[in-house]
């Protein structure tokens, strides 16, 4: 009966076929249903409690370390609570297996240009050497739908619409930024609904609050300024991409690797087995402070997969910054109204 964290919000705590789920932000729950307990039990979904949201910069300390594995289970508690069918719960669960060590990090890595987000092009692959597929199969449940993302609309929207993505990454990431208070993130949570109905086709998440949407809206442009659209945090993903590109080229690791690593024992594989110009360019990259992102010259239209936004030069960004909060207020306007 050992409960273990899993993260900076979350424990598990297993006892014979049930598993209890500790949330500082959505509370205490109780979780039975077979094939999600096999799941939450799987070593394909425990590796990503070792895999940092943020890549990098979680990794050297310069925001909290939110897992993979925490933000995922998130997302399955999101859906849960609205009354989601147990397959949307297991595609809700699963929806960042395929994420590698270091997050994000991967896409500036090894991804080819026009490339969506490495952990996305190469899902079906990662998965065909897994055992997931099997689990879900022995569970009654239709594999090929559970990885399709798009049919299960509580899980995946198109950007403003809340899903359960998008949704817990911004409560779990604006409270450990210290962009938002936890209170108001588990008031997000009571009063989260599905409309029209958890049923409908054209489910979509939604909250009934204006002044909690309001909320939610603002702490979630502090967090895009803070963390996902800092070209200070681009910087660091570009350097440490560049690193991991080099080990692969040069067969130091195999591609396949990074699917079954930590970001610890990733880190520490390439200081150990690296040249010894590899081990310098790491220290310089731990060490050296965040940088301000300002005068940096990144690529003018990089797209972030996690939230759409794009990398601009300044002064562009103070106009893309004036964008989205339009039109993220826009989308509290949306959510209230169901």
């Amino acid at each position: 009966m050992t409960v273990t964290r899993v993260g900076v919000f979350q424990t598990l705590q297993v006892i014979g076929t049930t598993v209890i789920i500790r949330d500082d932000l959505y509370g205490e729950h109780t979780v039975t249903e077979p094939v999600l307990v096999e799941l939450l039990q799987s070593p394909e979904l425990a590796r990503l409690q070792g895999v940092c949201q943020h890549g990098v910069t979680s990794f050297f300390g310069h925001t909290p370390k939110v897992t993979r594995f925490e933000h995922s289970v998130g997302a399955l508690l999101l859906v849960r609570k609205v009354g989601a069918s147990v397959a949307e719960q297991v595609t809700a669960l699963l929806h960042d297996i395929s994420h590698t060590a270091f997050s994000h990090v991967m896409d500036y890595a090894l991804s080819k240009p026009g490339e969506g987000s490495f952990h996305e092009v190469h899902k079906l692959r990662y998965l065909s050497t897994t055992s997931l597929p099997r689990i879900i199969a022995d569970h009654g449940l239709e594999t090929h739908k559970v990885f399709e993302e798009e049919l299960f609309p509580l899980v995946e929207q198109p950007s403003p619409r809340l899903c359960a993505d998008r949704l817990d990454y911004s409560l779990r990431d604006t409270v450990a930024f210290g962009k938002l208070d936890i209170q108001v993130a588990r008031e997000v949570f009571s009063t989260l609904r599905a409309a029209p109905s958890v049923s409908s086709p054209d489910r979509v998440l939604v909250l009934d609050d204006p002044q909690l949407a309001l909320k939610l809206a603002r702490a979630y442009l502090a967090a895009d300024e803070f963390a996902w659209s800092n070209l200070g945090h681009v910087d660091m993903y570009i350097e440490a991409g560049r690193l991991i590109r080099e080990a692969v080229e040069t067969g130091l690791i195999q591609e396949q690797w990074l699917w079954t690593m930590s970001d610890q024992a990733l880190w520490d594989y390439l200081h150990q087995h690296g040249s010894p110009k590899m081990s310098r360019d790491m220290k310089a990259l731990e060490t050296r402070p965040l940088p301000s992102g300002e005068g940096l010259k990144l690529p003018p239209a990089y797209q972030d997969p996690n939230t759409g936004s794009r990398y601009l030069p300044r002064p562009a960004k103070a106009a893309l910054a004036a964008v989205k909060g339009a039109f993220w207020l826009g989308f509290g306007a949306q959510a209230i109204c169901g």
